[in-house]
């Protein structure tokens, strides 16, 4: 009998498991071997732009130091300020710059001891190319040191400051200057230090220096040339002299966004409670709701130190501005009451914070405050919290009444024309920065993107409305790096009218002020809205002698006479602390 000898082969499984590891492997070996390709040819190509620069060095050292220089640049030269060149089938960019450094050695500035900043030049070549990453720069530097005593060859030193808003230095900033008048044309580019400088030494002596200063996202300086159009620009383009220094300063800042909204009186309404009962109550400690007054539980000798109140919530169905709150007091010696915001979200109450509402975590107790700041949208439910404070036993402070203002409408005007204009001049006649035509659209809305910093100045452009209160008030100040909304609201023109804008000393706005205005024959009174301002339409006339008295909780009294009404006017009053 012959036995057959027995083979066992692979199983599925065991294939499956074979294949995996084989694939495992040689597949981490082809990744490997791709990234060594590309490690590789990444370094070849890093390899031929340091090739290029040391050459491009090379040839500057190579050449006298007074030809050292860039076409347009300062100092001016042969050698291109932007060029391309390629290398093993790759395109490299290259950028030149050379500039005039000054030296600490014998002093910066003005203290340097000869009077020339221009001490010796400083090369920077730098390449860029594309790559499977973006793209890819390197750069090098070299000092060239004259053989001599340093010059500036006949020219002095340009030295531009760069501000912001806040007169705070702004590094990175781009500033180009050009000038087609010398014997070759300068067109040359520096970027601001930390400190916000850019010196350009060694800029030949010449009139006529164009300077303009950029940064993304931020506004433009610049000088101007005296045209027809401009003939007294107020920065005009600026001279350098032979071995003096040149200094300019501009400004510069984040741009902002507006929306301009032209809309008619809104229709107002509140929350409030005068605490008849207990309804519009959301929870009590330590207080009790009695016959028209919130009060400490007990009776005189036993009051508690502190007790408090949580009203229900308030949410109107409509809403697209919150206004006032309002409370009335009485607080004898020894006591206090503190009243707080919150948010509501269901049953959950949360004090609004102070970034949003300014002094709310400690709390308010002068009877009034201005919420128009908070959005709706972030708030669309408040309630109202009281504290009750007494360090006498036989007194308590007492709650007569609150309240909750907003409105719950303001429907929109659209297609209103008008014009913006800013308070910067670049002419003396004046010729302003920014003067601009504009309609709203048909929902009454205008968007400007991009606007610079400033004051601007509104004007209806139809003589068909009046503004009866720009919230904020116009002249209306942007500043840097906001999205902002100026509400503008508006109704029928009339031929004579006054809107009134109440400030404190810090320019705020003063809501709930009375004011009056009179003369002979004549007298009319208003109460400022939440944007601080009262609005006269009715029964004017042209005149000279109109008196205007303000008087608001918490500030003095101020009258003001002979007041002038002549068309549409609009005044502003600043109200002081009592």
């Amino acid at each position: 009998m012959v036995t057959t000898p027995h083979i066992r082969g692979f199983t599925l499984v065991e294939l499956l498991v074979t294949a995996a590891l084989v694939g495992l492997v040689f597949g981490g070996l082809m990744i490997s071997i791709r990234l060594s390709l590309v490690l590789m040819g990444s370094s070849k190509v890093s390899t031929s732009a340091v090739t290029l620069v040391d050459a491009r060095l090379e040839y500057i050292r190579s050449l006298a130091y007074e030809d050292i220089g860039t076409v347009g640049g300062i100092p001016n030269g042969l050698i291109p300020q932007n060029a391309t060149t390629s290398l093993n089938g790759v395109l490299y960019h290259e950028r030149v710059l050379i500039q005039y450094i000054d030296s600490p050695d014998d002093g910066l500035g003005g203290a340097d001891t000869n009077g020339i900043l221009a001490d010796y030049k400083q090369a920077r070549v730098e390449y860029s190319w594309a790559d499977t990453n973006g793209t890819s720069t390197l750069f090098l530097l070299t000092d060239v040191v004259p053989d001599g005593i340093e010059s500036t060859d006949g020219g002095g030193t340009l030295t531009v400051n760069v501000f912001d808003a806040g007169v705070l230095p702004v590094a990175g900033a781009e500033v180009r200057v050009y000038n087609n008048t010398t014997t070759t044309t300068i067109n040359t580019i520096r970027y601001t230090n930390i400190a916000g400088i850019a010196t350009f030494a060694g800029t030949p002596a010449a009139a006529n220096y164009e300077i303009t200063v950029t940064k993304p996202d931020y506004s433009i300086d610049k000088t101007y040339s005296a045209t027809t159009s401009n003939p007294s620009p107020v920065t005009p383009h600026v001279a350098v002299l032979e071995s003096t220094v040149s200094t300019m300063n501009f400004q510069i800042d984040e741009l902002s966004n507006l929306l301009v909204r032209t809309v008619g009186p809104s229709v107002d309404a509140s929350f409030s409670d005068s605490f008849d009962d207990a309804t519009q109550v959301a929870a009590t400690i330590d207080a009790d709701v009695v016959g028209g007054e919130v009060v400490l539980t007990g009776a005189p000798g036993s009051y508690p130190a502190s007790g408090s109140l949580q009203s229900a919530s308030s949410t109107p169905s409509v809403i697209t501005t919150w206004g006032l709150v309002e409370w009335n007091t009485s607080i004898p010696a020894g006591t206090g009451i503190t009243v707080q915001l919150y948010s509501v979200s269901g049953t959950t109450y949360t004090l609004i914070p102070d970034g949003d509402l300014p002094g709310n975590s400690v709390g308010f107790t002068s009877g009034t405050v201005n919420i128009a700041t908070l959005s709706p949208a972030t708030y669309p439910t408040l309630a109202l919290g009281a504290l009750l404070q007494s360090s006498d036993p036989n007194s308590t402070p007492i709650l007569y009444d609150w309240s909750i203002a907003y409105s719950v409408s303001e429907p929109s005007i659209g297609n209103v024309p008008l014009t913006l204009t800013s308070s910067k001049t670049i002419g003396l006649t004046p010729i302003y920065k920014y003067q601009e035509s504009h309609t709203t659209d048909g929902d009454g809305e205008l968007q400007l993107e991009d606007l610079e910093w400033d004051i601007y100045d509104v004007v209806l452009d139809t003589g068909a409305y009046d503004i009866s209160e720009a919230c904020a008030n116009v002249p209306y100040t942007l500043n840097p790096n906001v999205d902002d909304t100026l509400t503008l609201t508006l109704v029928p023109a009339s031929t004579y009218s006054l809107r009134i804008h109440v400030v404190d000393t810090d320019g705020n706005p003063v809501a709930n002020a009375d004011v009056d205005l009179s003369r002979s024959g004549f007298s009319a009174s208003e109460i400022t809205s939440s944007c601080g301002q009262a609005f006269f339409n009715a029964g004017l006339a042209s005149e000279v002698d109109y008196e205007v008295t303000v008087q608001a909780s918490g500030y003095v009294d101020r009258t003001i006479t002979d007041v002038s009404i002549d068309g549409t006017e609009t005044f502003v009053i600043t109200l002081t602390d009592a």
